[in-house]
């Protein structure tokens, strides 16, 4: 009779083996579902604003909750204001962080750079030092993230999680990138450049409120005979006076000032933290420059000239802001009337030193040089 082979007997912790499989299975499947609710609960969260220095800051916030880092710097592209925003939750004290030192050795030590090539984009870690850095490159010249972490703290992230986060954070910044360039070509006027009359209102308001301890001046605008050039060369003449009027406005002004095409051939420029003094020798500059430009439209040249309103909060006992504006109004009105090409200041009572006196000096300096342009400071 064959003899048949002997039965084998599984070895005792076969059993204990399939549980360890099991349970490491288990636990990657758990792993692997969190690291899907998060990207979830990132997703929804940074996608809850259109704003791109928002977007960094809650993606900080939610990424820290999740898995906490020692630092992560943004550095974002000019299209993205040129910002670097760097939030560091951890206590470098506590935690031991150098950056300048985890900088230097991974800068130095290309041989133990490990690289993990995804989608998109790139991380690069260094396996040999306590803190490690991922440092990916945003799509579309954005900018680049780094990502500073306690080595030990995610020894077990996934290069799929991590993809996953970057991915999404660069889709949701492209997206409010997208959103910024809609809002700035809302916010502007198309001809000119400046700023639209919606957006001067609303900044005006706020200038008021953010300088009630300091003045604040305004200018008003108006290209005088402006129509004629309409009427004379047609609409497009009228478009090249006024985008050239835009460009002196705004190499004319400092950082600070808000400029705006307030209507039509009108102007408005706030001047924060400005006096009526010194708002007179910004709009008189802005005056002379103006009148000193040539156009030419079918084989003609001319010049054109403007008048000039300012109003100023310290020159009317604290005037609202609301105020303001007629004002200035006002003031633009008197110096129209007066003959135009030259400046108004509205005062109730009290004119700033340079007021007549410094104009009258400059004016009869002009006329001993021959200069024909005339300036009048009419006070109401």
């Amino acid at each position: 009779m064959k003899n048949l082979p002997k039965k084998q007997t599984p070895p005792e912790n076969f059993q204990e083996l399939g549980n360890g499989a099991g349970h490491n299975r288990e636990a990657e499947l758990q792993k692997q579902l969190n690291e899907a609710l998060f990207i979830g609960k990132f997703m929804g969260a940074i996608n809850a604003t259109l704003d791109p220095n928002d977007v960094c800051a809650i993606a900080a916030r939610v990424l820290y909750e999740h898995v906490p880092y020692l630092r992560i710097v943004f550095s974002l592209s000019e299209k993205l204001g040129s910002n670097t925003l760097t939030f560091s939750p951890a206590e470098p004290k506590q935690s031991g962080f150098n950056p300048a030192a985890a900088d230097s050795i991974y800068n130095s030590d290309a041989d133990s750079i490990r690289q993990i090539q995804c989608d998109n984009p790139t991380f690069l870690c260094n396996d040999n030092i306590r803190f490690r850095r991922y440092s990916f490159e945003l799509p579309e010249e954005m900018g680049n993230i780094e990502v500073f972490f306690d080595k030990r703290a995610i020894s077990s992230l996934s290069v799929l999680f991590l993809t996953g986060v970057a991915e999404n954070f660069a889709r949701t910044l492209k997206n409010s990138l997208e959103y910024s360039k809609v809002k700035e070509l809302a916010m502007r006027d198309s001809l000119t450049g400046l700023f639209n009359r919606r957006v001067f209102d609303e900044m005006l308001g706020l200038e008021g409120e953010r300088q009630k301890l300091m003045p604040l001046s305004l200018l008003l605008i108006d290209l005088d005979d402006f129509k004629q050039v309409n009427d004379t060369f047609g609409h497009s003449a009228g478009d090249q006076v006024l985008a050239t009027f835009g460009r002196i406005l705004r190499e004319s002004c400092r950082g600070a000032d808000l400029v705006a095409r307030y209507g039509g051939e009108e102007f408005a420029v706030v001047l924060p933290t400005t006096p009526s003094s010194k708002a007179f020798e910004i709009a008189q500059r802005l005056r002379i420059r103006f009148a000193a430009t040539a156009f030419a439209f079918e084989g003609r040249h001319f010049k054109l000239t403007a008048s000039i309103g300012i109003a100023c909060t310290f020159d009317t006992s604290s005037v609202p802001v609301s105020d303001l504006v007629q004002r200035a109004d006002n003031a633009l009105y008197r110096a129209k009337k007066e003959g135009k090409n030259r400046i108004s200041v509205y005062s109730t009572g009290k004119v700033e030193p340079v007021g007549r006196k410094t104009e009258r000096k400059k004016t009869n300096a002009r006329r001993q040089a021959g200069e024909l342009a005339y300036a009048g400071v009419l006070t109401l």
